[in-house]
């Protein structure tokens, strides 16, 4: 299999992003034995909608996603689906981070959501934070979308904010209507609206929201308001298809060390629904989608990552995901390792190269080069990146190389 990336590299979902210039044309091969992979992404223009302290009645639409309640013990669940805060005060955060892809368009759209420090549902009083030190609190939603434009809604208290033990289901509400108090668990869309003017809620099969941007990204332009509901058929879990799905991080993602934790929940599926963007609806049928999430006391202190389920030329259902990080170990003294990973999904299978079943070497330069090798024993892995993207950092505009070949040979 030799496929080429041509996907714009995003980043993790619970620190400040970057906005990418979209590349050249995708083409787009996703085919299944089933008429409904079918793609088709289209937009019309619609009015703004204005916010108000009133029940929301969604706009009439060309594309209606379906609306399903998660069902108990559902095909392609992953471990670590459910929320892990465990009510300590430790330091801890998690973050959720789903993306549709509409190759028609050349755009993506990144829903990131975060909670930080839920043991502290407001911020810290000058007496708790000399028990317990300096603490970031709050509920962040974040969409990185259409034309690299970007909008964040954050709240430094999270006592309206919710998530399931066991399942990939979460919501918080940063504005409820008159009279309605807040929900804190999975509701039905119409219901939904009624209790909830801004705020956001996700399940493995359904996301909707409306969030305000609150002018704290001035490095980045931005939108002033975002309205979505969309479905999802999910594809791929992490592992194959019919098979038990995977830790991504293996078993010790059960403890709290070696952190973050990461889970890849849906390396693949098929979404349908719709986004009220910069005043645009855009619409989109069996979108590729992907998601994962992170956990923990803190993020690595580098860490590289890509993804891409959007293949020109490939055949069949494909996607890929890798990364890898300089993280630190816990103990007395500040000693990190380096860690990394290969996963690729091809027509039901998982191909997974990581340090405890093979070998994973990588070459990441500051901007500008990226190359992976892989071997497990059974197949070996090559990606490289040389493909010019433009991107923002710290009001700096710098150029990274992006490109990936893939190549999948069985020894």
């Amino acid at each position: 299999m030799e496929s080429k990336f041509w996907e714009p590299l995003l980043f993790s979902p619970t620190l400040p992003l970057l906005p990418c210039v979209p590349l050249p044309s995708l083409k787009l091969r996703f085919p299944s034995t089933t008429p409904t992979t079918r793609l088709l992404a289209h937009s019309s223009l619609s009015d703004s909608v204005p916010v108000q302290n009133t029940p929301q009645t969604p706009p009439s639409v060309k594309v209606q996603p379906t609306y399903s309640p998660t069902p108990p013990n559902r095909d392609l669940r992953t471990p670590h689906s459910g929320y892990h805060f465990d009510g300590t005060a430790r330091k801890f955060f998690e973050g959720w981070y789903f993306k549709v892809s509409i190759p028609e368009r050349r755009q993506s759209f990144c829903f990131m959501y975060s909670v930080e420090s839920p043991s502290f549902r407001k911020p810290l009083s000058p007496l708790e934070q000399v028990q317990y030190g300096p603490r970031f609190t709050g509920v962040g939603a974040q969409i990185l979308g259409a034309d690299d434009k970007y909008i964040c809604q954050y709240s430094p208290e999270s006592q309206f904010f919710w998530g399931s033990r066991h399942e990939l289901t979460l919501g918080n509400t940063f504005v409820p209507n008159q009279n309605s108090k807040p929900p804190n668990k999975e509701l039905p869309p119409q219901e939904f609206n009624d209790r909830v003017l801004e705020g956001f809620q996700v399940t493995p099969l359904w996301n909707q929201g409306f969030i305000q941007d609150d002018g704290r990204s001035n490095y980045v332009e931005t939108v002033k308001t975002a309205r979505w509901e969309y479905s999802t058929l999910p594809v791929y879990g992490w592992g194959d298809v019919g098979s038990t799905q995977k830790s991504t991080a293996g078993w010790l993602a059960a403890f709290p060390v070696f952190e973050p934790h990461w889970q890849i929940c849906m390396a693949a599926g098929l979404s349908t629904g719709w986004i009220e963007w910069d005043g645009e609806r855009i619409e989109f049928e069996n979108a590729p989608s992907y998601s994962e999430k992170n956990w923990g006391g803190g993020f690595p202190r580098k860490w590289f990552w890509v993804q891409c389920n959007v293949f020109e030329g490939g055949s069949g259902e494909i996607a890929l995901t890798a990364a890898g990080g300089l993280r630190q170990i816990p103990g007395i003294t500040e000693t990190f390792e380096n860690a990394a990973l290969i996963g690729i999904h091809c027509d039901g299978k998982f191909y997974e190269f990581v340090p405890w079943n093979g070998i994973v070497n990588w070459e990441v330069t500051t901007w500008g080069y990226w190359f992976m090798t892989a071997d497990n024993g059974k197949y070996v892995k090559q990606q490289q990146m040389i493909q010019v993207l433009h991107c923002v950092l710290q009001q700096q505009k710098l150029a990274l190389p992006l490109l990936v070949k893939i190549h999948v040979l069985e020894v």
